[in-house]
């Protein structure tokens, strides 16, 4: 495999004595370095804005415009500030040592030189400089990536509010609502669906194995099998379109049960609404439903088996419950209740969640929300997210 040739550093010398150029010069031809010359401060700055060096050497004591002087208008110049400079001079006072280092000099020379001494610290310099220089271009590819990476990210996002917001038409079948998602990276693994088949409105929140990019692949594919399933199939009962979808899960992602095998899949609580009875039927896998009525909040626990491979592969079971007019339901992931924080740094937890929607629950559902916002944040402080939030 054919290496990309190093290019050869180029080195400025500036001194006001044509034969110290001329012994530094041999010295770092030598060496296998390109060198120019400047004899004086004003030459040196044409050079450096004609060509780019790896490093300067550079006498302080010169007529009109001193080393100190060049190095300070270098180092104020953002373009030019991390050329690497070796003062190479007769100046041995300590103020004069402390000066040149102050004004961003690498390094500090004192005539006469030692020849291998000197070739060495420019060497250490030009390594050094060649280092972070590699860290620059390493760190401006990293930054590129990250913008595509970002972009392809924003992206899957556009298109995952796109497709939530396809089968967001909750407000077009109950009279009040309110959806809260909150992902815990760009994208969710995270969704919430809604239909309405006849006479029957299905409502329902799902929480994908994983959050990010991977819960989010999840995501589209639990919207386009639960249209398939609803949409096209017709099941219209939550533990039917569960056995259905599980399925489904199963042979999409080819689970055979086998034991190091991942169990990727989702959790999931459904409730099917008919308009003409009022009856409610809800089924959960692992999560639940709460019903508030008359100041009390009601659990409903769903099934201890999630949407996709599972040690128990049982039915899907269901209860129904004949409504009255002021019935709130919620459904849920637990990312709400999962979440860090509060003094001791410990889980919202399921009671404290309970707490807040039934303290909550007589507001309207715009205000409710951001009441679950509010205590959310409060709790949460300055703690990371630590998973995807979903709450209807």
């Amino acid at each position: 495999m054919s290496m990309t040739p190093q290019p050869v550093p180029v080195i400025l010398v500036v001194d006001d004595n044509p034969k110290n150029l001329q012994i530094l010069g041999s010295y770092l031809l030598n060496e296998g370095y390109l060198v120019e010359f400047a004899l004086n401060g004003g030459s040196a700055l044409d050079w450096i804005k004609q060509k780019k060096f790896d490093l300067i050497l550079l006498d302080i004591m010169m007529p009109e415009m001193d080393g100190f002087e060049v190095c300070k208008i270098l180092k104020s110049d953002p373009e030019y500030q991390k050329i690497p400079i070796i003062f190479l001079t007769a100046k041995t006072d300590t103020e004069s040592i402390v000066n040149g280092f102050d004004l961003g000099a690498v390094d500090y020379v004192i005539k006469p030189f030692n020849q291998k001494e000197l070739i060495a610290r420019v060497k250490t310099q030009i390594e050094i400089k060649s280092g972070r220089d590699k860290i620059a271009a390493n760190l401006k590819e990293i930054e590129y990536k990250n913008k595509l990476i970002s972009s392809s990210i924003q992206y899957a996002h556009t298109i995952q509010t796109a497709v939530l917001k396809a089968s967001e038409n909750g407000s077009d079948l109950f009279r009040e609502m309110f959806c809260l998602l909150l992902p815990k990276d760009t994208v969710s693994g995270d969704f919430y669906w809604f239909n309405k088949t006849d006479n029957k409105l299905l409502a329902g929140v799902f929480d994908c194995t994983g959050h990010g990019i991977p819960g989010a692949f999840m995501s589209m594919l639990g919207v386009t099998l639960l249209n398939e399933t609803v949409i096209i199939e017709e099941y219209l009962e939550p533990h039917l379109i569960f056995a259905r979808l599980r399925g489904k899960i199963i042979e999409a992602l080819g689970q055979k049960g086998i034991f190091f095998e991942v169990k990727d899949g989702m959790d999931g609580s459904l409730i099917s609404y008919d308009l003409k009875t009022r009856l409610l039927t809800f089924s959960g896998a692992f999560n639940p439903m709460y019903l508030i009525r008359d100041n009390e909040l009601i659990e409903y626990k769903g099934d201890s088996m999630p949407l996709s491979y599972h040690d128990k592969m049982s039915d899907f079971s269901y209860q129904e419950i004949k409504t009255e007019p002021d019935d709130l339901i919620y459904l849920f992931s637990d990312g709400y209740m999962d979440q860090f924080g509060g003094p001791d740094g410990k889980k919202f937890r399921q009671a404290q969640f309970k707490e807040v929607l039934l303290r909550n629950h007589k507001n309207s559902m715009s205000i409710q929300k951001q009441l679950l916002l509010d205590a959310h944040y409060d709790w949460r402080g300055k703690e990371d997210q630590v998973d995807d939030i979903t709450v209807i």
